[in-house]
């Protein structure tokens, strides 16, 4: 079978698509040595290719307006001449103009678009609102990471549950970087909070700090460091931090590469990640393989993903956050106990599983 994949997440900075994708890819490179892959984009691919089976098809722009022309109108005509059987679109959209004898699969990895429409950049909502549902529709299957996405979808979309195939992605590994890694610890704070993701209003950001404010950080000797981009309408947090009478306690470290997250995550109390909406949470699993209590949202799939690993409170309510960091600061055993459970809870998450399930998903759907 000819597998053409919509790789254009591979040619930006890896965020959670990104992530989801370069691992689940490296499995399935190591596993599937009967299958050929055409890994395609607009612009250039940042993978290593290790199959003999497997094959890149890049261009030079990397500019993602110019992407989405790509794949609807170019990438159709590439799958054509190339004769690919099944198309897989792991990022929520599929090639509208595909010849119809070519199998579909795509992966859907939350509706932002539906449910906080506000948090996104507006080319991206238009986008999504454009053709994530005709490709729904013309999609042989789906999957999700999370059944609480494919639940939200099935009462959003009105889709058959048995078209959605939930698979639970893998927990991202670190790249080791030892000598940056220990210049790195030196330099963070000695108690701090960790926060990883983008800047936008769905991460609740604004309330983190709020809770913040509530535990009394400076006589406890308590930083907060925030590691991620700036997001959709971050403007407001980000006036928030300049005025902010404890902004000398608040730390943004802007994008980090994958090599040097393992330091942020080990040296920290506990990760928050009170997000507002969330289709899987890699935060999470990140910070519970490093020995890194959570702190998270008891609504979504932040539940499906911590299980009673981490310590879950409501994203709107301040102080039920600010309780739960207390808790945090002031109680080594809870800080040990929490820290004990991630680690064997992130032993349910397996990238190898996750490959095995995807390629059994493409099999089947040939097969049809």
């Amino acid at each position: 079978m000819k597998i053409g994949v919509d790789a254009r997440p591979l040619s930006y900075q890896l965020t959670g698509i990104g992530v989801y994708l370069k691992y689940l890819l490296d499995e399935i490179q190591r596993k599937d040595h009967r299958n050929y892959y055409y890994l395609t984009s607009n612009g250039p691919i940042d993978y290593d290719l290790k199959n003999p089976k497997w094959f890149k098809f890049e261009g030079r722009s990397k500019k993602k307006l110019v992407s989405t022309i790509w794949m609807q109108f170019f990438a159709p005509i590439l799958m054509s001449k190339l004769n690919i059987d099944l198309f897989w679109g792991p990022r929520h959209n599929l090639p509208l103009f595909l010849p119809p004898r070519v199998k579909t699969v795509l992966t859907v990895h939350d509706i932002v678009h539906r449910l906080y429409p506000e948090t996104m950049a507006l080319p991206n909502l238009v986008i999504e609102r454009l053709l994530m549902r005709s490709s729904l529709l013309l999609s042989d299957c789906i999957l999700t990471d999370s059944k609480s996405t494919a639940l939200d979808m099935h009462k959003l979309y009105g889709l058959d549950l048995k078209k959605i195939n939930t698979i639970h992605p893998g927990v991202p590994f670190f790249q080791k970087n030892s000598a940056d890694s220990a210049n790195l610890d030196r330099r963070l704070p000695s108690k701090y909070f960790l926060f990883v993701g983008t800047h936008d209003p769905r991460k609740n950001l604004l309330r983190i700090l709020q809770a913040f404010e509530l535990i009394n950080p400076v006589s406890n000797g308590l930083h907060i460091v925030i590691v991620g981009g700036s997001g959709w309408k971050s403007k407001a947090f980000h006036e928030m931090i300049r005025l902010h009478p404890l902004n000398h306690l608040i730390h943004l470290t802007g994008y980090q590469p994958r090599d040097r997250l393992e330091s942020f995550y080990k040296n920290a109390l506990c990760l928050l990640f009170p997000s507002l909406y969330e289709g899987f949470g890699f935060p999470i699993l990140e910070a519970m393989s490093c020995g890194t209590a959570v702190i998270t949202s008891n609504i979504s799939s932040m539940p499906e993903v911590a299980g009673d690993a981490a310590l879950l409170v409501d994203p709107h309510n301040v102080y039920a956050l600010a309780e739960a960091m207390h808790g945090i600061v002031k109680n080594e055993n809870l800080r040990e106990h929490l820290a004990k459970k991630g680690l064997e809870r992130v032993k349910m998450f397996s990238w190898e599983h996750c490959a095995e399930q995807t390629i059994q998903v493409f099999e089947k759907v040939f097969k049809g």
